[in-house]
């Protein structure tokens, strides 16, 4: 059986044998993807989901004056598409981009069907991942209704070293609500 990161992460959540999780390798294609590449452009049919072997993607929409907007951002052992538009099978509402050159799983709507009827333990794994990302969600929205920008930045940094170390400033402050700019401003302030 081939080794993925993706075995060690579904031991975490649920029990399964080796014979088990070779038949669920089979459900996945793995592709490698350059920097700044598309996985998924806004308004096409969402029929993957991503899981990242190695990388780092992000999810984005372009607001009316052009600007991007990062949401989410996904590395190592983390899921990502637009939910919803997999879920109801529609055209994406955002983009899912690569941040830095990236491994990633890719597991089309028909076969995650499929792969959910042949191993139920499976329901019990992305129902668990979906909660921990819904959860995730719901105190971004609260960190930006209730902290400062600066706060807001203090606590991602703090929380999330890798990322501020990894995602270039432009695209941490997008995520953040920022310009780069005041984020420059932010950081130089905690250094002094």
């Amino acid at each position: 059986m081939r080794r993925s990161p993706l075995i060690d992460h579904l031991k975490t959540c649920v029990t399964l044998s080796e014979e088990e999780l070779s038949e669920i390798l089979v459900f996945f294609d793995s592709q490698t993807y350059k920097k700044k590449e598309t996985l998924l452009p806004e308004g096409k049919l969402c029929d993957k989901l991503f899981f990242v072997e190695k990388g780092c993607l992000q999810l984005y929409f372009i607001d009316s004056l052009g600007n991007q907007k990062t949401t989410q951002f996904a590395m190592e052992n983390w899921w990502l598409t637009d939910f919803l538009a997999f879920q109801k099978q529609t055209p994406s509402n955002f983009y899912v981009e690569t941040v830095e050159k990236s491994k990633v799983l890719s597991i089309s709507f028909s076969k995650h069907q499929e792969l959910l009827g042949k191993h139920p333990k499976m329901e019990k794994y992305f129902r668990t991942i979906y909660e921990t990302a819904y959860g995730a969600a719901l105190m971004r929205i609260k960190f930006i209704n209730s902290l400062s920008k600066e706060e807001m930045f203090c606590m991602f940094r703090d929380s999330f070293p890798e990322f501020v170390q990894r995602v270039p400033q432009y695209l941490l402050a997008s995520f953040l609500g920022l310009t780069p700019e005041y984020l420059s401003e932010i950081k130089k302030k905690q250094l002094s």
